[in-house]
Protein backbone atom coordinates (compact mmCIF):
# COMPACT_ATOMS: atom_id res chain seq x y z
CA UNK A 1 0.00 0.00 0.00
CA UNK A 2 1.45 3.36 -1.08
CA UNK A 3 0.42 6.72 0.44
CA UNK A 4 -0.97 9.08 -2.21
CA UNK A 5 -2.89 12.00 -0.63
CA UNK A 6 -5.12 13.42 2.13
CA UNK A 7 -8.81 14.37 2.06
CA UNK A 8 -11.37 15.50 4.65
CA UNK A 9 -13.22 12.76 6.54
CA UNK A 10 -16.81 12.04 5.51
CA UNK A 11 -19.33 10.03 7.59
CA UNK A 12 -19.04 6.37 6.67
CA UNK A 13 -15.32 6.46 5.80
CA UNK A 14 -13.01 3.84 7.30
CA UNK A 15 -11.70 5.39 10.52
CA UNK A 16 -8.58 3.20 10.44
CA UNK A 17 -7.02 5.65 7.97
CA UNK A 18 -7.66 8.78 10.04
CA UNK A 19 -4.58 10.92 10.63
CA UNK A 20 -4.79 11.42 14.40
CA UNK A 21 -1.68 13.59 14.47
CA UNK A 22 -3.38 16.13 12.22
CA UNK A 23 -6.54 15.93 14.37
CA UNK A 24 -4.59 16.74 17.55
CA UNK A 25 -2.86 19.71 15.88
CA UNK A 26 -5.74 21.17 13.85
CA UNK A 27 -8.86 19.64 15.41
CA UNK A 28 -9.88 18.39 11.95
CA UNK A 29 -10.59 14.82 10.81
CA UNK A 30 -8.35 14.04 7.82
CA UNK A 31 -8.08 10.72 5.97
CA UNK A 32 -4.87 9.34 4.55
CA UNK A 33 -5.40 7.86 1.08
CA UNK A 34 -3.50 4.84 -0.20
CA UNK A 35 -3.39 2.87 -3.40
CA UNK A 36 -2.37 -0.73 -3.82
CA UNK A 37 0.58 -1.36 -6.09
CA UNK A 38 -0.14 -4.65 -7.87
CA UNK A 39 2.61 -6.76 -9.32
CA UNK A 40 2.45 -7.53 -13.04
CA UNK A 41 2.25 -11.17 -14.16
CA UNK A 42 4.84 -11.68 -16.90
CA UNK A 43 4.53 -14.85 -18.98
CA UNK A 44 7.70 -15.55 -20.97
CA UNK A 45 7.21 -18.09 -23.76
CA UNK A 46 10.44 -19.56 -25.17
CA UNK A 47 10.31 -21.35 -28.54
CA UNK A 48 12.05 -24.74 -28.19
CA UNK A 49 11.05 -26.14 -31.59
CA UNK A 50 13.69 -27.67 -33.86
CA UNK A 51 13.87 -24.65 -36.17
CA UNK A 52 15.35 -22.70 -33.25
CA UNK A 53 18.47 -24.88 -33.39
CA UNK A 54 19.59 -23.16 -36.61
CA UNK A 55 22.52 -20.74 -36.86
CA UNK A 56 25.83 -20.10 -35.15
CA UNK A 57 25.21 -19.17 -32.40
CA UNK A 58 21.88 -20.95 -32.58
CA UNK A 59 18.65 -19.00 -32.28
CA UNK A 60 17.74 -21.22 -29.34
CA UNK A 61 20.83 -20.35 -27.30
CA UNK A 62 20.27 -16.66 -27.99
CA UNK A 63 16.57 -16.97 -27.10
CA UNK A 64 17.38 -18.61 -23.76
CA UNK A 65 19.83 -15.85 -22.85
CA UNK A 66 17.31 -13.24 -23.91
CA UNK A 67 14.55 -14.88 -21.85
CA UNK A 68 16.84 -14.99 -18.80
CA UNK A 69 17.60 -11.27 -19.17
CA UNK A 70 13.91 -10.36 -19.45
CA UNK A 71 13.08 -12.56 -16.45
CA UNK A 72 15.79 -10.87 -14.37
CA UNK A 73 14.53 -7.37 -15.21
CA UNK A 74 10.96 -8.39 -14.35
CA UNK A 75 12.00 -10.06 -11.08
CA UNK A 76 13.95 -7.05 -9.80
CA UNK A 77 10.90 -4.99 -10.77
CA UNK A 78 8.90 -7.14 -8.29
CA UNK A 79 6.77 -8.68 -11.05
CA UNK A 80 5.63 -12.31 -11.00
CA UNK A 81 7.41 -14.27 -13.73
CA UNK A 82 6.33 -17.53 -15.34
CA UNK A 83 8.53 -19.31 -17.90
CA UNK A 84 6.96 -21.51 -20.54
CA UNK A 85 8.87 -23.61 -23.10
CA UNK A 86 6.88 -24.65 -26.14
CA UNK A 87 7.12 -26.38 -29.49
CA UNK A 88 3.92 -27.91 -30.90
CA UNK A 89 2.44 -27.28 -27.44
CA UNK A 90 3.66 -26.52 -23.93
CA UNK A 91 6.58 -28.84 -23.15
CA UNK A 92 7.77 -27.41 -19.81
CA UNK A 93 6.89 -24.57 -17.49
CA UNK A 94 8.24 -22.89 -14.39
CA UNK A 95 5.46 -21.62 -12.11
CA UNK A 96 5.20 -17.94 -11.25
CA UNK A 97 7.77 -16.58 -8.83
CA UNK A 98 8.89 -13.14 -7.70
CA UNK A 99 11.99 -11.60 -6.18
CA UNK A 100 15.45 -11.29 -7.74
CA UNK A 101 16.73 -14.38 -5.92
CA UNK A 102 14.44 -16.46 -8.12
CA UNK A 103 16.58 -15.75 -11.20
CA UNK A 104 18.67 -18.85 -10.50
CA UNK A 105 15.60 -21.07 -10.77
CA UNK A 106 14.83 -19.41 -14.09
CA UNK A 107 18.38 -19.91 -15.38
CA UNK A 108 18.44 -23.59 -14.37
CA UNK A 109 15.06 -24.12 -16.04
CA UNK A 110 16.29 -22.58 -19.29
CA UNK A 111 19.59 -24.50 -19.21
CA UNK A 112 17.77 -27.84 -19.12
CA UNK A 113 15.70 -27.17 -22.24
CA UNK A 114 16.43 -28.82 -25.59
CA UNK A 115 14.94 -28.28 -29.03
CA UNK A 116 12.42 -30.81 -30.33
CA UNK A 117 9.29 -30.98 -32.45
CA UNK A 118 7.46 -28.56 -34.67
CA UNK A 119 5.96 -25.16 -33.89
CA UNK A 120 2.40 -24.41 -32.81
CA UNK A 121 2.03 -21.04 -31.11
CA UNK A 122 -1.72 -21.49 -31.01
CA UNK A 123 -1.45 -24.90 -29.32
CA UNK A 124 0.96 -23.49 -26.73
CA UNK A 125 -1.19 -20.45 -25.94
CA UNK A 126 -4.42 -22.44 -25.70
CA UNK A 127 -2.76 -25.11 -23.59
CA UNK A 128 -1.39 -22.58 -21.13
CA UNK A 129 -4.11 -19.94 -21.00
CA UNK A 130 -6.90 -22.53 -21.06
CA UNK A 131 -6.46 -22.57 -17.30
CA UNK A 132 -7.47 -19.31 -15.65
CA UNK A 133 -4.51 -16.92 -15.64
CA UNK A 134 -4.32 -13.38 -14.30
CA UNK A 135 -4.15 -10.81 -17.06
CA UNK A 136 -0.59 -9.71 -17.69
CA UNK A 137 2.16 -9.33 -20.25
CA UNK A 138 2.94 -12.22 -22.60
CA UNK A 139 6.51 -12.08 -23.96
CA UNK A 140 7.00 -14.46 -26.89
CA UNK A 141 10.63 -15.27 -27.77
CA UNK A 142 10.45 -17.11 -31.08
CA UNK A 143 11.45 -17.21 -34.74
CA UNK A 144 7.70 -17.39 -35.55
CA UNK A 145 8.25 -20.08 -38.19
CA UNK A 146 4.83 -21.58 -37.64
CA UNK A 147 2.92 -23.23 -40.49
CA UNK A 148 -0.35 -22.19 -38.86
CA UNK A 149 0.67 -18.53 -39.03
CA UNK A 150 0.85 -15.99 -36.26
CA UNK A 151 -2.50 -14.17 -36.63
CA UNK A 152 -4.74 -16.92 -35.24
CA UNK A 153 -2.16 -17.71 -32.59
CA UNK A 154 -2.05 -14.14 -31.28
CA UNK A 155 -5.84 -14.09 -31.39
CA UNK A 156 -5.72 -16.41 -28.36
CA UNK A 157 -3.80 -13.75 -26.41
CA UNK A 158 -6.35 -11.12 -27.46
CA UNK A 159 -9.17 -13.45 -26.48
CA UNK A 160 -7.82 -13.66 -22.94
CA UNK A 161 -7.12 -9.89 -22.94
CA UNK A 162 -3.39 -10.03 -22.27
CA UNK A 163 -0.82 -7.56 -23.57
CA UNK A 164 1.97 -8.98 -25.70
CA UNK A 165 5.54 -8.33 -26.71
CA UNK A 166 7.15 -10.21 -29.60
CA UNK A 167 10.91 -10.82 -29.42
CA UNK A 168 11.50 -12.04 -32.98
CA UNK A 169 14.74 -14.05 -33.02
CA UNK A 170 16.43 -14.27 -36.42
CA UNK A 171 19.75 -15.54 -37.70
CA UNK A 172 21.79 -13.70 -40.36
CA UNK A 173 22.30 -17.06 -42.10
CA UNK A 174 18.57 -17.43 -42.69
CA UNK A 175 17.93 -13.86 -43.81
CA UNK A 176 21.04 -13.73 -46.02
CA UNK A 177 21.78 -17.36 -46.98
CA UNK A 178 25.09 -18.04 -48.70
CA UNK A 179 23.90 -20.64 -51.21
CA UNK A 180 24.50 -21.26 -54.89
CA UNK A 181 23.87 -23.99 -57.42
CA UNK A 182 21.87 -27.14 -56.78
CA UNK A 183 21.15 -27.74 -53.08
CA UNK A 184 19.06 -30.08 -50.96
CA UNK A 185 16.90 -28.10 -48.50
CA UNK A 186 15.81 -29.93 -45.35
CA UNK A 187 12.84 -28.86 -43.23
CA UNK A 188 14.15 -29.32 -39.68
CA UNK A 189 10.66 -29.66 -38.18
CA UNK A 190 8.77 -31.64 -40.84
CA UNK A 191 11.89 -33.58 -41.95
CA UNK A 192 10.87 -33.15 -45.58
CA UNK A 193 13.41 -32.35 -48.31
CA UNK A 194 13.37 -30.27 -51.49
CA UNK A 195 16.04 -30.21 -54.16
CA UNK A 196 16.30 -26.86 -55.91
CA UNK A 197 18.61 -24.76 -58.05
CA UNK A 198 19.64 -21.59 -56.22
CA UNK A 199 20.08 -18.68 -58.61
CA UNK A 200 20.76 -15.00 -57.85
CA UNK A 201 17.14 -14.23 -58.79
CA UNK A 202 15.83 -16.88 -56.36
CA UNK A 203 18.04 -15.52 -53.56
CA UNK A 204 16.76 -11.98 -54.14
CA UNK A 205 13.15 -13.20 -54.08
CA UNK A 206 13.83 -15.18 -50.88
CA UNK A 207 15.43 -12.20 -49.10
CA UNK A 208 12.49 -9.99 -50.07
CA UNK A 209 9.97 -12.56 -48.79
CA UNK A 210 11.88 -13.12 -45.52
CA UNK A 211 12.08 -9.40 -44.73
CA UNK A 212 8.43 -8.92 -45.70
CA UNK A 213 7.44 -11.65 -43.25
CA UNK A 214 9.31 -9.90 -40.42
CA UNK A 215 7.68 -6.59 -41.33
CA UNK A 216 4.22 -8.20 -41.39
CA UNK A 217 4.64 -9.53 -37.85
CA UNK A 218 5.85 -6.14 -36.64
CA UNK A 219 2.95 -4.36 -38.34
CA UNK A 220 0.47 -6.83 -36.85
CA UNK A 221 1.84 -6.36 -33.30
CA UNK A 222 1.95 -2.59 -33.49
CA UNK A 223 -1.54 -2.52 -34.99
CA UNK A 224 -2.81 -4.13 -31.77
CA UNK A 225 -0.79 -1.84 -29.52
CA UNK A 226 1.78 -4.52 -28.70
CA UNK A 227 5.55 -4.27 -28.61
CA UNK A 228 7.86 -5.82 -31.18
CA UNK A 229 11.64 -6.00 -31.54
CA UNK A 230 13.66 -8.16 -33.88
CA UNK A 231 16.62 -9.87 -32.22
CA UNK A 232 19.43 -10.97 -34.51
CA UNK A 233 21.73 -13.58 -33.00
CA UNK A 234 24.69 -11.41 -34.01
CA UNK A 235 23.37 -8.46 -31.98
CA UNK A 236 24.74 -8.15 -28.46
CA UNK A 237 22.20 -9.00 -25.79
CA UNK A 238 22.91 -5.73 -23.97
CA UNK A 239 22.19 -3.68 -27.10
CA UNK A 240 18.91 -5.48 -27.71
CA UNK A 241 17.75 -5.14 -24.09
CA UNK A 242 18.47 -1.40 -24.04
CA UNK A 243 16.47 -0.95 -27.23
CA UNK A 244 13.57 -3.09 -25.98
CA UNK A 245 13.43 -1.35 -22.61
CA UNK A 246 14.02 2.22 -23.79
CA UNK A 247 12.22 2.43 -27.12
CA UNK A 248 9.82 -0.52 -27.32
CA UNK A 249 8.24 -0.19 -23.89
CA UNK A 250 9.06 -3.69 -22.64
CA UNK A 251 8.29 -3.96 -18.90
CA UNK A 252 7.27 -0.34 -18.32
Amino acid sequence: MIFTDYRPYSPGDDTRNLDWGTYLRLDRLILRLFEEEADLPVYIFVDASRSMGFGDPSKFDYARRLAAAIAYIALINHDRVSLVAFADGVIAQLPASRGKNQIWRSVHFLERLETAGGTSLQGAFRGFFGARRTRGLVVVVSDFLDREGYERSFQVIREYRHDAFAAHVTSPEELEPDLAGEVLLVDSEQESTTRTLVTPELLRAYRTAALRYCEEIERFCRGHGWGYARASTHTSLEEWMLKALRYEGLLR
